[in-house]
């Protein structure tokens, strides 16, 4: 009876898990949408709605806690703990990243000269999403296997990164009146890329759960 009551518990929270990525990938999707569409209400929404992803990690944590204190887990029940554990903070940074983004383009619409991000930005955005949306459906089905292509994508959103610096440094180069501007979108670029490592972080951490080896993804 006690460990049915856990297995809920455990139910439970890999399902609270998931409600945070869920708010996470649409802080993430709205995130760029704004940026898309210069839309400064959208963008604050997104910062607004971050303080629910805030107190969505908190409770996940929480829960964590009680149940290691409360139950008495096995090694593999102790292993999910501490991946939720894990995941619900590398999700609450995506959602920090996600904020960055939406604080850059409020910042950006206020400078007297703008610059059109680049298209490889909204490449390396999808990217982006996309890792996230592989990990959380990897954990979700628990396949350790799922997350392996997320080195590769990994590795363009890094030559991506690389790329779009050189294009936004060669902007402020040739107009010095737009380095503010320029350097907004520098700040959206390295949100995007950390945003690229935590969902490896993530495929990570599941396959450390699968498998009880920590291996990594992209070194």
């Amino acid at each position: 009876m006690i460990r049915e009551r856990f297995g809920r518990q455990l139910a439970s929270l890999r399902e609270d898990l998931l409600r945070l990525g869920s708010r996470v990938e649409h802080a993430m999707h709205h995130a760029i949408k704004s940026m898309e569409t210069w839309n400064t209400t959208l963008a604050s929404q997104v910062i607004d709605d971050d303080l629910q992803i805030d107190e969505a990690q908190r409770h996940a944590e929480e829960e964590v806690i009680k149940l290691i204190a409360t139950q008495q887990p096995v090694a593999s029940d102790l292993r999910l703990l501490g991946v939720v554990f894990a995941i619900a903070s590398e999700l609450e940074r995506i959602g920090d990243y996600a904020c960055s983004i939406a604080r850059r383009l409020q910042r950006a619409t206020r400078r007297p000269m703008l610059v059109v991000p680049p298209a490889g930005i909204y490449e390396m955005a999808t990217l982006a999403q996309k890792m996230l949306n592989i990990s959380l459906e990897a954990f979700l089905r628990q396949d350790s296997e799922m997350v392996r292509s997320l080195a590769e994508l990994d590795e363009h959103v890094d030559q991506l990164e690389d790329k779009l610096r050189e294009e936004l440094i060669a902007i402020a180069r040739n107009d010095p009146q737009r380095l503010e501007a320029v350097l907004d979108l520098l700040d959206v670029v390295h949100a995007l890329e950390r945003a690229a490592d935590r969902a490896t972080n993530i495929g990570e951490r599941i396959i450390y759960l699968e498998t009880s080896i920590m291996e990594e993804l992209n070194p």
